[in-house]
């Protein structure tokens, strides 16, 4: 008897061959591509060591200079008040004292002169003022003697032979400091052009071991900070702490300096994610082929099964799929800074419960304004997504031609609740934003009350909202304003954040939306919406996403060229990053940076401790901008009304103790910059600084 195959077994029996040898391809270019992959990470991952080794060894160095340019910059402040006081040798102890007190890396000072330059001095005369290892209290003292012989110390020889300061090779100093050291040193001239001694500032390498020890790219990399001169190890691990094996190694030199920076990965530092990369490549394979008999044998069984439901529910998957990208598509361009100002940072988020909801949120900038808004249809799925679409399209066409936000809701509303025959209703949050004045206009019809985050907290802004739209025409509606600053953030949401539950049916809740937005005050807009993300999705755990989730986060943000530091001394440690940052996007000469970095320390130092009364908060706003030859430096701050312009001079041949507070910190100041002026305007001190360049 002859068996007749139906054609659509021999369809089923061809089209099952083809997927086994796809499966089949796919699985052995899978492979090469792992292979080419694996050999791609090993080269990629040496490239991204030895960017991110040179990168660290540039900050460091950079920081190491910095500092290390402090001392110079101090050093060669002080050198004309040496000069200028040489007839009085009891002054050199004032001035080796204020080289002390100036900042933080310095821990001793002197200034030495020649053999017998002062007679009644005896031969050795060293104006010391240090720090003793075991005490707060400074200390003044001559020196010089047997037992310190600075003449024929490295530092003292140094000072004398330059003419611009020298720095010494890295020693261990038993006079005064009692630590490793190293010191700079300057000339000091008398009248007549002759070299009779030196300004000499120490300082300390145990401040620079917090920098060498931080640049550690892995667990077992480790820096050393060696001095070019002796080959010696100013800072670094014990031997016994040293890698073994093969390494890599990168250098780089501190100029000016005579010190060199290294750092030391292993090779097995380097690759050992790539080692553990290794045995899962080979496992892979193996689930690989165990994988294919697998699939080859569940395909037969169910690839007509799956084929039919999936052409049955197709057709609805396209057109819901259809529908939610053209939902999607009405909501504003995700793209940083298209149609925003550049001080405002704005970010969106929405995520159905279904294919299409009923949440909506727009923003767009017109006449220097930004207009936006959030809200919240009732319901879910098509019809809520029709009642959005349509408020839409109404908040766009309306709010073109209408600025106040009051007004804006009360046409939208009259246009909803004259065409609602499903009786659906609206919760809406209008806003607009001028970005000349930061004011804040806006109208709440039933939504859920904002989060203001500003000066680091977060908090709802409270208003009696007014009525849903939808309801009934006719109704009025209220404008209310809030005045924003720089670095203020308007978080939105609907319900589906607040209301969103967890496998125990509890609450997200107000209170967590708040915990969670008092961390806005430092990240962008769109780091704060996935922040809030994550926030909820961990709190949610595996329960069933219950209704329509909309976020919507707008922020002011500060100028690239403006700090904001609270009045606490710890915030002065932001300052030096600052200058370097500006400095090199402005392509400056970086050996002004020291000089603008000590002259900013003094200003703004002052305002820290006495603009704001003992326990009250406050800010002070740093601005550079940059003028053809010029740097020009605002400092503003809303504390007491004070110009240190008017302070008395500083006095060279008085006491400290005679001085006024401050008088040689101004005096420094306009030692360093052209031009200092001060105002007070718009209930702020202004102190302008400006430097040729």
């Amino acid at each position: 008897m002859k068996t007749n195959i139906m054609p659509t077994d021999n369809f089923k029996n061809s089209f099952a061959k083809r997927e086994i040898r796809k499966m089949l391809v796919a699985a052995v270019l899978v492979i090469v591509v792992c292979s080419a992959y694996f050999l791609y990470l090993r080269y990629r991952i040496r490239t991204d060591a030895d960017m991110r080794a040179h990168r660290m060894l540039t900050q460091a160095g950079k920081a190491i200079s910095s500092r290390m340019g402090r001392v110079e910059t101090i050093a060669d402040a002080m050198h004309p008040f040496a000069e200028h006081s040489l007839d009085d040798p009891d002054e050199m102890y004032t001035i080796s004292s204020y080289m002390v007190e100036s900042t933080l890396q310095v821990t001793s000072a002197g200034v030495a002169f020649i053999e017998n330059y002062y007679p009644e001095k005896g031969r050795w005369f060293l104006a010391y003022a240090g720090y003793p290892w075991d005490s707060d209290t400074l200390v003044t003292k001559q020196l010089g003697g047997e037992n310190h012989d600075y003449f024929k110390m490295e530092w003292f020889q140094r000072g004398l032979e330059s003419d611009n300061g020298a720095w010494s090779d890295p020693y261990f100093d038993q006079g005064g400091g009692c630590g490793e050291m190293m010191t700079y040193a300057r000339a000091i001239h008398d009248s007549t052009g002759r070299k009779v001694g030196v300004v000499a500032v120490d300082f300390t390498l145990d401040s620079l071991a917090a920098i060498v020890h931080s640049m550690q790219l892995y667990p077992h990399s480790y820096c050393t900070l060696v001095s070019l001169s002796t080959d010696e190890v100013i800072v670094g691990p014990s031997d016994e702490d040293k890698a073994r094996g093969r390494c890599y190694l990168y250098t780089e030199i501190i100029e000016g300096k005579n010190l060199m920076l290294t750092l030391t990965i292993t090779n097995a530092d380097m690759y050992h994610r790539l080692h553990r990369a290794t045995l899962a490549f080979f496992l892979l394979v193996l689930v690989i082929f165990i994988s294919i008999s697998l699939i080859a044998h569940s395909l037969l069984k169910n690839l007509w099964q799956l084929g039919e439901e999936r052409l049955k529910n197709q057709h609805i998957e396209d057109e819901l799929s259809i529908a939610r990208k053209i939902q999607l598509s009405l909501m504003p361009s995700q793209i940083k800074g298209e149609g925003l100002s550049s001080r405002l940072d704005v970010s969106g988020f929405l995520q159905p419960a279904r294919f299409v909801g009923g949440d909506l949120y727009d923003y767009y900038v017109r006449d220097n304004k930004l207009v936006f808004c959030i809200g919240d249809i009732s319901g879910k799925g098509v019809p809520a997504a029709m009642l959005m679409s349509i408020s839409h399209s109404l908040f766009r066409t309306i709010s073109v031609h209408v600025e106040d936000p009051g007004r804006i809701v009360k046409a939208l509303n009259d246009s909803v609740s004259d065409n609602n025959p499903d009786c659906m209703f609206l919760t809406l949050f209008l806003g607009v934003i001028d970005l000349k004045s930061k004011v804040l206009s806006f109208c709440n019809a039933g939504h859920n009350p904002p989060v203001w985050i500003h000066n680091g907290k977060a908090e709802f802004i409270e208003s009696e909202p007014d009525m849903i739209l939808g309801i009934e025409t006719g109704i009025s509606y209220t404008t209310h304003q809030l005045q924003m600053n720089a670095g203020d953030t308007l978080f939105l949401y609907t319900d589906g954040l607040s209301e969103a539950e967890n496998v125990w049916k509890k609450l997200f809740g107000e209170q967590r939306i708040l915990e969670t937005a008092a961390g806005f005050d430092k990240i962008s807009a769109e780091e704060q919406i996935g922040m809030m993300q994550h926030a909820v999705r961990d709190f949610v755990g595996e329960a069933e996403q219950s209704d329509d989730l909309t976020m919507l986060a707008i922020r002011f943000q500060s100028c690239d060229n403006c700090l904001v530091l609270e009045n606490d001394i710890q915030e002065m440690d932001k300052l030096e990053p600052f200058l370097n940052d500006f400095f090199e996007r402005n392509k400056l000469d970086m050996s002004l940076l020291p000089q603008m970095d000590l002259a900013l320390e003094e200003a703004i130092a002052n305002v820290i401790m006495y603009a704001y009364p003992e326990g009250e908060r406050g800010t002070v706003e740093i601005c550079l901008e940059k003028k053809e030859n010029l740097l020009q430096t605002r400092i503003s701050d809303a504390g007491m009304p004070f110009n240190p312009l008017q302070q008395p001079e500083a006095k060279l041949a008085s006491s400290i103790e005679e001085r006024p507070i401050g008088g040689l910190g101004i005096h420094l100041i306009k030692e360093i910059m052209d031009e200092v002026e001060y105002q007070h305007k718009d209930g702020k001190n202004m102190l302008t600084m400006i430097r040729k360049i």
